[in-house]
């Protein structure tokens, strides 16, 4: 394999990793918020701007790393997963960056991106 094909190889693997955890969230159990602005990915809302205008209960939390590579995934989708898993029906953003994790050989940049969300059930 020539320099820049093992170099675009190396590359697509580690931007290609992702990691999730949760961490199970311990605290008072009723919450309500004031809206904001949401999206529904497979089955689960991601309030975005804001947080749900009706009573909830945190579940715990997400955090997901991963490149954005050939083999990284929807961390959406991953993130919407993982909720459902835990007994969510909705995620709430806290945090989401992007940095630079390198070039490939034709010169676009990779970026590491980042998500931590906290995943609430409604409450009736």
């Amino acid at each position: 394999m020539k320099p820049s094909g093992f170099l675009l190889a190396a590359l697509l693997v580690t931007t290609g990793c992702a990691s999730t955890n949760f961490t199970e969230y311990r605290g008072p159990d009723l919450r309500e918020g004031s809206g904001g602005t949401v999206r529904t990915v497979d089955g689960i809302e991601f309030w975005e701007n804001g947080n749900p205008n009706r009573k909830f209960k945190i579940l715990g939390v997400i955090e997901d790393r991963r490149g954005d590579g050939l083999f990284s995934g929807s961390a959406d989708k991953s993130l919407a997963n993982l909720a459902k898993a835990k007994g969510g029906t909705a995620v709430i953003l806290m945090q989401r960056t992007k940095q630079p994790a390198g070039i490939d050989e034709y010169g676009n940049i990779r970026l590491r991106v980042s998500n931590k969300v906290m995943v609430v059930k409604y409450v009736d």
